[in-house]
């Protein structure tokens, strides 16, 4: 439990610290964006740790909208991170916000509609689980793969950013895999992994389109 509390003091500063970057940082075009995902992102974790830490689970239940914001905040930021490494001069903004509303759209009804059971675990504390929430990891393997292509495509452009587009398909990959995993064994978090990958990836691409 120590080494789970350690791995999400850990996430939180990774998140600090792109959120602080896209705040000060970074274009405008990106600027809302990309701070509202990872602070909804901050908000997964600082859920985790009160699930963590608090041991009255009355009104745990409120923070269902809260868990499972990684599938809503990494394809986000996997579009983000594309756009950076593609390195054109023009962002299309209306793309994001378009393809963000309807994830935003998805994630709220497929959250309205799901029941939430809360449970208790040696490693998390606290656990919450959706009735729906197959339907996130379905939508999480297609969009994974999709920028998997996309971060490969990445490769054959002239100016992209190569090591950009190897950490976006590795960190699709790994969350990918970690969807798979969950899938069979929810035991264990194996979502934490694709969430650290992407985190660090998008820190990355904010770091590379600083003022």
């Amino acid at each position: 439990m120590k080494i789970y509390f350690l791995l999400l003091f850990i996430m939180i500063l990774l998140l600090y610290e792109g959120i602080i970057c896209s705040l000060y940082y970074v274009p405008r075009k990106i600027k809302i964006i990309s701070f509202v995902a990872l602070s909804l992102m901050a908000f997964r974790y600082i859920s985790l740790l009160i699930l963590l830490i608090v041991n009255d689970q009355n009104y745990l239940y409120m923070l269902k909208p809260l868990v499972y914001t990684n599938f809503l905040c990494i394809p986000i930021c996997g579009i983000i991170s594309v756009f950076i490494f593609a390195r054109k001069n023009t962002i299309k903004l209306r793309k994001i916000i378009l393809i963000s509303g309807i994830l935003c759209l998805g994630y709220c009804i497929v959250i309205y509609n799901s029941n939430a059971n809360t449970a208790i675990s040696n490693l998390y504390g606290h656990t919450i689980k959706l009735q729906l929430e197959n339907y996130f990891h379905f939508t999480s393997l297609i969009i994974n793969s999709i920028l998997i292509i996309m971060g490969i495509n990445l490769f054959n452009r002239r100016y992209s950013n190569k090591l950009g587009a190897s950490l976006i398909v590795i960190s699709a990959s790994i969350t990918l895999i970690a969807v798979l995993l969950t899938s069979i064994n929810t035991s264990f978090n194996f979502l934490f992994l694709g969430d650290i990958s992407w985190i660090l990836t998008m820190d990355y691409a904010l770091n590379k389109v600083k003022r």
